[in-house]
């Protein structure tokens, strides 16, 4: 089975208040579309490890009122070597660990989005989404969350180009699978690209449990802080490619410590497959350093080509920045999830502006 498969098996949720739960399913379902649908593995299913966050710690971003801006890749000039994808993993262990971990609250904030072509194959699209969480150390708090659909734009300025040619359509009809995010006109076979009203809410369906090898971790301090720790702990029947996708899961995703963000970093430095992109610009334009691996995970956008997963880290903070599934033919970008932000802190602004 898989990790959310797990969860929901598990683990199921407490009821939420009358006149929030029909809402809050409904914006789960569309929030957690990019990292939380059942997916199919090419090998190596979670089978006895996986991580899974319960309730909506991968929904988390700022609510912002355009698509993201489209990301010119950096590449490094000639003769200048990449450095080694251990070392770079190595750097940002240290200087993630330096990061503060301690507050009431721990928010996080998601921009998840997607690119495919036009029904006519004219043109590139890409469209997004905003989520942010609000997740209380305190168990008995309520989680809080925002979500925004953010609507489509041409993927670059050629896209524009061919899309203006096309007549600057505002939604676009699909025959058959209607590709991008799960949003209520995708029923319909529509892809609307006019950005949507935030919508915030909160429930009790968090209570900063993390789901390993089919036990429940209720403390944050359950969470091992070694590389040694966190391999026993997803299990040594894990092959390295479903290891390498739990980790950097748990990099993205998780509200874990610094030193367990640090001890990821370490353990991923170990792994087989991940190796240096060098300098490069994430989705939404900032700078970092890139890694690549093939993830033992199929693309939700169901391209049957083969893929790379990119990861995208701030050597300034050694935060990631996104996690981005690209074509390893050309590097076309598919999918992504770009961290805006995720911090401790002892403010809650949707509570507070509620």
């Amino acid at each position: 089975m898989d990790d959310y498969r797990a969860v929901r098996e598990l683990l199921p949720p407490p009821p939420l208040d009358p006149g929030v739960e029909q809402a809050g399913r409904e914006r789960l379902s569309r929030a957690f579309a990019q990292e939380r649908r059942a997916r199919r593995t090419r090998r190596g299913r979670w089978s006895a490890a996986g991580v899974a966050l319960l309730g909506a710690a991968a929904a988390a971003a700022v609510v912002i009122t355009s698509a993201p801006p489209v990301a010119r890749q950096v590449t490094p000039p000639a003769g200048v070597a990449r450095p080694a994808a251990d070392r770079m993993l190595l750097a940002a262990a240290e200087t993630v660990a330096r990061q503060p971990d301690e507050g009431a609250w721990w928010g996080s904030t998601l921009v998840n989005g997607s690119e495919f072509d036009d029904p006519e194959h004219r043109y590139r699209l890409r469209q997004s989404e905003s989520a942010e969480a609000w997740i209380p150390a305190d168990p008995e708090a309520r989680t809080w969350y925002r979500t925004t659909y953010l609507g489509v734009e041409p993927a670059s300025e050629r896209d524009r180009a061919a899309w203006q040619a096309a007549g600057s359509p505002k939604s676009w009809t699909y025959g058959g699978q209607t590709p991008g995010l799960v949003t209520r006109e995708r029923a319909r076979g529509v892809v609307s690209g006019a950005a949507g009203e935030p919508e915030t809410w909160s429930s009790e369906d968090w209570d900063f449990r993390v789901v390993l090898a089919g036990r429940p971790l209720t403390k944050l301090g359950d969470v091992p802080d070694t590389p040694e720790g966190l391999r026993a702990l997803y299990g040594a029947g894990v092959d390295d490619r479903a290891l390498t996708d739990n980790v950097v899961r748990l990099l993205v995703y998780a509200p874990v410590t610094s030193g367990t963000r640090a001890a990821a970093y370490r353990l991923l430095a170990s792994l087989p497959g991940v190796t240096a992109a060098g300098r490069v610009t994430d989705v939404l334009g900032r700078p970092g350093e890139g890694l690549e691996y093939r993830s033992g995970e199929l693309p939700v956008t169901g391209y049957a080509g083969e893929t790379r997963t990119r990861l995208v880290i701030d050597p300034a903070t050694g935060k990631p920045l996104s996690i981005e599934t690209r074509t390893a033919q050309d590097g076309r970008l598919l999918e992504y999830t770009a961290i805006r932000e995720s911090v401790w802190t002892d403010h809650n602004p949707l509570k507070e502006t509620k």
